[in-house]
């Protein structure tokens, strides 16, 4: 069988030798590769709740009312379906590897 399967995918070869600080920089900035962009979506998508919110209480209580009950309610919504995909992810890594599909490389 191959060992390839076999080999660690959170330290990199050629980071297994070097000192803690070299580690944790690299680390992070493979981390902020990530966040970054999620981070900026976050903001922008909040600033354009906010800027919507601003105009539309130019224009009338009632507006602005049903903008807030509408934004309330969809951001409730998408939000549940993101947490429920996390843990039905979570659920089937789990799975997967209780019936052997897949093997934790740290056992």
């Amino acid at each position: 069988m191959d060992n390839s399967i076999q080999e660690s995918l959170l330290v990199p070869e050629e980071l297994s030798n070097v000192d803690l600080k070299t580690r944790i920089w690299t680390e992070s900035k493979m981390i902020w590769k990530i966040a970054f962009p999620a981070m900026v979506a976050r903001l922008t998508s909040f600033g354009m709740i906010v800027v919507t919110q601003a105009f539309l209480g130019h224009i009338g209580k009632l507006e602005l009312a049903a903008y807030a009950l509408l934004q309330s309610f969809i951001v409730r919504f998408i939000n549940g379906i993101l947490v429920g995909s996390f843990c039905l992810h979570a659920c089937l890594f789990y799975y997967f590897e209780l019936y052997g599909i897949i093997r934790n490389s740290k056992k």
